[in-house]
Order: C-alpha cells, then structure tokens, then sequence
C-alpha cells in the first residue's frame, strides 16, 4: 500500500510552530529535577442489554459497548502522560465477533500556566481530545447511551492524531461551585480550545496531505448570577479523508453553537450546526464525489435529578438532521427518554428508549430498548 505525500508547506509548518512554541517550556521543568510523582490507573465500562430493529433486521442481545483502562504518569513536575485502551467487538473481518483493543488516546500534556485572562493553559499532543465532543460530554453525562448528536449523526469523532490547545478564561469559579455542578471547564468567563489534526480520526488511516483545524471558544455572560450558563461556538475546517489531489477531496466544514444551563440538579442544551461534507469524506453528491453535500441539524438534550439524595435521573432529547442534496436517507428524527440511577460515583444504571425515523419513507423505523449499567472507577 502507498501512501500519499504530506508535501504542503503550510500543514508542515503550523504543527512544527506549535511543537517549538510548547518545548521553549521544558527546560525549566527538566532543570529542576524533580521526579515522577505517580501513576494512576481508572476505568469506564458501559455493560448493556439491547433490544431492537436497526434498517429493519431485529436484535437482541447482551453487549460491552465500551470498555476504558487509562493510565496517567506524572513524568515531570508540568509535564503528565495518558495511555486509553478501547476496547469494543469487532463486526467484520478477520476477529468478527472478537472483543478487540484499539488505543484511544496517547498524549503527553504540558501545563503551560496561565497569561492575562487565559488560565490552566495546556497543550496535548499525539493521539489527543478533539476541541468538542471532550467539552459536551461535561454537559451531557450520558455518553453511555450512545455517542453524542454530532459524532453519532456521522460529523466527526472524539480523538485524533495532532496537537490541541486549551484553557480558561479568568479564574476558576468557586469551589462551592466545582464540587456541586462540575469541575471540568470552569473557567469564570469560560472556556477555549484550538486544534490541529491529521483529520481521519483515532481509528483511521490519513488519506491525504491536508490537515483539519478546529476551534472552541465557551463563554459565561453571567458568572455572578447564573454561573451555569454558557454560549458555545465551533468551528472545523479541513478535507475529508480521502485520497488524491486535494482539489479533488470533498470539504469538510463544521459550524456550531450551544446554549448549555448546568445546575446541582441537572443539565440542558440545546445546540445548531451546520456546514457541508464529514470526516469520512462520503457525503457527496452523486456522481459528484469531489462536491460535498450540505448538511444542518440541531439538537436538544435534559437532564434532571431528583430525591434528596439526587440518584434518580430523568433524561431525554431529541435530534433533527437535514442533508442535501439526493440523500434523504440521512435525513431523520431521533427521539431518545430514560430513567436512571446512580448507585455512587457515577456508577449508573439506565433504562433507555430510543427511536430514529428516516425523512425517506421507504426505510424502516429504528427503535431500541436499552439497559444500560455505567461502571466507573
């Protein structure tokens, strides 16, 4: 197999730039001899029990949807190190059928302080946290359900190769604050991230030469009065991952905000996006495959805790997705409400339905009953 080139000047010298920028850095923290403080190891599972149809074929089946093992190390006193295991069932090929590993993420992350109003700086490179899906996930705990609107709607994934950059705005909120609402991303006036990648995901192969940028930028409008509220955009840039001339390769266009309320009791957003072409690069016109086809959607999402002890959860959304022109089998409505528990620790145990329908009327429904059990630790 050959590969192509990686000859562009421009996508050469931006991640070189960032490295640079970064290793200016590491001679302090290696001067002052400190050594490796620890290593940590956590896992997720997300054990599930389906029942349901999918383009008309009915299952019903026992699954590990998903299995995490992370280890972090303190390498320097700035400098920390992540290595994810994914593990999920290969469906075809070879290992069909086989529980098979993969690496999700593999990053060194320097913590580069702070400078005027931008706080916690740090920069990740290797196999890293794309700018989104790592934010929304903060707002929305219940990845184990499925993935979120963007990455399930086929937009993009989590990780890939590159290099992120990320932050807060002003200080930390209180503490109060970050022990009963969330500690991730609390910056008082927000949050930003800016992001360099090789664009074919975790998992796949880069096709071409071209590299995708995408950034994040999350504001507090009220931290004093409602420091739960934030204002999100996005924006991607780049090719889809394909091969050739890169005149050639569908766009890859991603534009977004969110309006998100987080409070002790639980969570709501509501978010727009638009743009044209995915990350595959297989959204395009027929007989057309260099023109990417355009797409909008928009997303709302709840979450509510109730008891006094705040273990029950109620939670629901529901998705629309429009793409033009010549594919309206991936137009559709998804409407999703479960009922959960948390038995501690975000140990959680959901009761979840979930039901898709296609503007195309000629495809069947999908629908799915879903148990599933969080284990974290």
């Amino acid at each position: 197999m050959t590969l192509p080139r990686r000859d562009g000047p421009f996508s050469t010298l931006l991640p070189l730039a960032m490295v640079a920028f970064a290793a200016l850095a590491l001679p302090s923290a290696h001067a002052s001899g400190q050594s490796t403080e620890g290593v940590s190891f956590s896992g997720l599972f997300y054990l599930a029990y389906e029942n349901g149809k999918e383009a008309g074929e009915a299952y019903n089946q026992f699954s590990v949807n998903r299995a995490y093992f992370t280890t972090r190390a303190r390498v320097l006193p700035r400098l920390t190190a992540r290595l994810t295991l994914d593990t999920s069932q290969d469906m075809e090929g070879d290992g069909e059928g086989d529980m098979e590993v993969r690496i999700k993420y593999a990053y060194a992350r320097y913590e580069m302080g702070g400078a005027g109003p931008f706080t916690g700086v740090v920069l990740e490179g290797g196999i890293t946290h794309m700018v989104w899906l790592a934010f929304e996930e903060q707002i929305n705990r219940y990845r184990m359900r499925g993935p979120m609107f963007l990455e399930r709607s086929g937009l993009f994934n989590s990780a890939d190769f590159g290099l992120t950059l990320s932050g807060g705005l002003g200080q930390d909120l209180p503490e109060d604050y970050r022990r009963a609402v969330s500690p991730a991303f609390a910056g008082r006036h927000g949050s930003f991230a800016l992001g360099i990648y090789n664009g074919g995901g975790y998992h796949a192969i880069e096709w071409n030469d071209d590299k995708v940028f995408q950034g994040r930028l999350s504001l507090r409008p009220l931290p004093d009065v409602l420091p739960g509220l934030q204002l999100s955009g996005l924006a991607l840039a780049g090719k889809g991952n394909r091969p050739g001339p890169l005149e050639q390769i569908p766009d890859w266009r991603v534009y977004g905000g969110m309006v998100s309320y987080q409070h002790p009791r639980g969570a709501f957003s509501a978010q727009y996006a638009w743009g044209e072409g995915n990350q595959k690069g297989t959204w395009t016109e027929p007989g057309r495959p260099h023109v990417a086809t355009d797409y909008l959607g928009y997303s709302l999402f709840g979450e509510q805790r109730l008891g006094a002890a705040q273990a029950w959860r109620l939670v629901a959304g529901y998705d629309r997705l429009e793409r033009t022109p010549g594919s309206w089998d991936r137009s559709f409505r998804r409407t999703h409400a479960g009922i959960g528990y948390d038995l501690g620790g975000e140990n959680i145990l959901l009761l979840d339905l979930d039901r898709r329908s296609w503007d195309d009327p000629s495809i069947p429904v999908d629908h799915r009953l879903q148990v599933v059990f969080q284990v974290k630790w």
